[in-house]
């Protein structure tokens, strides 16, 4: 039987990767994703399924789904600007992912699927400092939160729980790592510049994340709530669907730089 061994989340700045390798050891960014790869690397997950929302790499407004998995072979990173990374290619783990689909129409979660997929920075940074040698196989869940109207947090605290269950159910051994990718509050190219974000918001979340209250942090992050802490901030979905995975365990490590949260969870114990 799998199991949820650790979970994990992390924003995914794409101009980390640079000012990282400009100034080695000196960012406190660095400091806590080295913090995130601890806890994963004790771990030792054979597959990362990943949450994440696409930004206009593989979908657009003329086909934007509420929510997709990559039904993968292999996939590889494509350029982007002002994200400086290596070229990566990554291997997916296509049997577990489809049968994860098939799973989740069941539980009447219409998800579609993508056969093949470009990797972007909003899986690539963070794997880029806790996975550096690229070596787990991944299967990425994409949300529409990057294009409002967005699933609700709600309805994305319920597909956590419907993968906690195929998770495990499945007939495999796999040891599964769960990773958030985004912010809880971000403004990129609007009216609010990047250096804002809304503080009390982030510290709220972060305190329902301490307390291990992970629905309400669901119930408070409606859509007229993730827009004012940002126009991007609809990346809090990808954690609220780790949350419905947790059955309430509570993190690890959590920490906090402005308004992106890093976190992490042991559950090897099945907590």
């Amino acid at each position: 039987m799998a199991k949820i061994v650790t979970a994990f989340g992390t924003p995914h700045t794409p101009f980390l990767p640079e000012q990282v390798s400009n100034a080695p050891g000196q960012l406190k960014p660095e400091a806590m994703m080295n913090e995130v790869r601890e806890h994963l690397e004790k771990a030792k997950p054979d597959v990362i399924i990943v949450f994440t929302s696409d930004h206009f790499v593989n979908f657009f407004y003329n086909h934007f789904p509420a929510f997709c998995v990559g039904v993968i072979d292999e996939a590889e990173t494509t350029p982007e600007t002002g994200c400086n990374m290596p070229h990566y290619s990554l291997q997916g783990h296509k049997k577990m992912a489809a049968a994860l689909h098939r799973a989740t129409l069941k539980s009447n979660f219409d998800l579609a699927t993508a056969q093949e997929v470009k990797l972007e920075h909003t899986i690539m940074v963070p794997l880029h400092f806790i996975t550096p040698d690229m070596n787990i196989p991944i299967i990425p869940i994409y949300n529409g939160g990057l294009a409002p109207p967005a699933p609700s947090a709600r309805r994305c605290y319920s597909l956590g729980r419907i993968i906690r269950r195929f998770v495990d159910d499945w007939e495999g051994n796999e040891r599964v790592a769960l990773m958030a990718s985004g912010s809880v509050s971000l403004e990129v190219g609007g009216p609010r510049n990047t250096t804002w974000f809304d503080e009390p918001w982030v510290e709220t979340v972060k305190g329902l994340m301490s307390k291990g209250d992970y629905q309400g942090v669901a119930r408070r992050a409606t859509e007229q709530k993730m827009l004012a802490a940002g126009n991007v901030a609809h990346e809090l979905l990808n954690w609220t669907t780790v949350f419905g995975a947790l059955d309430g365990a509570l993190p690890d490590y959590l920490d906090s730089q402005r308004g992106s949260v890093f976190a992490a969870w042991d559950l090897e114990d099945g907590r």
